[in-house]
């Protein structure tokens, strides 16, 4: 009997990246797990609002889902943009996965698979790492968007943050990490805090009335935007949509002194 999930081993690329480098004062982020709903009429009017309101740099989207074809990915204005499927449905020939879109065009981008793999469709979760150049500046920026494992154990959970903090750890410059973390107990969530603090990584702090609105799961947040060598310029915000169960967080940073 042929299996209906297997294993995604490629990404896709749009090339309509408007610059080659990102503006230095102007690094600004939105990331959210979509739950597959980048077809939905409502997401797609929600999305649109939010980049015409805040207009970010950097957008990082898990749980992307598209049918087989070019034809079928998102088209950004102004936006370049890699998919990168962690699976592929057989039956309804849809790809799911992660996505990193950006005005400037990426140096260096890699896929990384988690060694685990999810129980029930038998794939690993991934991580997309990409660099970018910064204007007038010698340092590149490293962007790590990541849906992590879940329904494993929590070793397993761990053995896939060791791989980002290799990525973290061989890179010299500023760092933007980003993603849905399925840090849904206490102490997924120390461990992750613990390890990427060792990395020299700060986690982006949400103001009370925006910290209500990120996904929780048993009382634990999963969503999460962690940085380092950047400051911020403008507060964080999570914004309440309707189109799917977790909502966008939003922030703006620039290159630390």
């Amino acid at each position: 009997m042929n299996r209906r999930f297997a294993q995604a081993d490629y990404f896709i690329e749009n090339h309509d990246y408007s610059r080659k480098e990102l503006i230095n004062k102007d690094i600004s982020l939105l990331s959210w797990n979509i739950q597959k709903k980048n077809k939905d009429l409502l997401w797609d009017s929600e999305f649109k609002i939010l980049i015409e309101k805040y207009t970010p740099e950097i957008i990082l989207l898990q749980e992307c889902q598209f049918q087989k074809g070019l034809e079928n990915i998102l088209h950004f204005e102004h936006y370049g943009f890699i998919f990168a499927p962690n699976f592929w449905d057989t039956f309804k020939d849809r790809h799911s996965g992660v996505l990193t879109a950006s005005t400037a065009n990426h140096q260096c981008v890699s896929v990384i698979r988690s060694h685990a793999y999810e129980p029930l469709i038998k794939v690993p979760k991934i991580f997309l790492s990409t660099t970018y150049a910064i204007e007038n500046e010698n340092k590149e920026l490293l962007v790590l968007n990541i849906h992590a494992i879940n329904f494993v154990g929590f070793w397993k959970f761990i053995s896939q943050i060791q791989q980002l903090e290799y990525s973290i750890r061989s890179h010299e410059g500023p760092v933007i990490l980003s993603g849905d973390f399925n840090t849904w107990s206490r102490k997924r969530t120390q461990m992750l805090n613990n390890i990427l603090t060792a990395c020299g990584l700060e986690k982006v702090e949400f103001r009370q009335e925006h910290e209500k609105n990120i996904k929780k799961f048993l009382f634990h947040h999963l969503d999460h935007i962690y940085y380092r060598g950047l400051e911020i310029i403008v507060p964080a915000e999570a914004i309440k949509t309707k189109s799917s169960d977790h909502n966008p967080l939003l922030v703006k940073f620039k290159l630390a002194l």
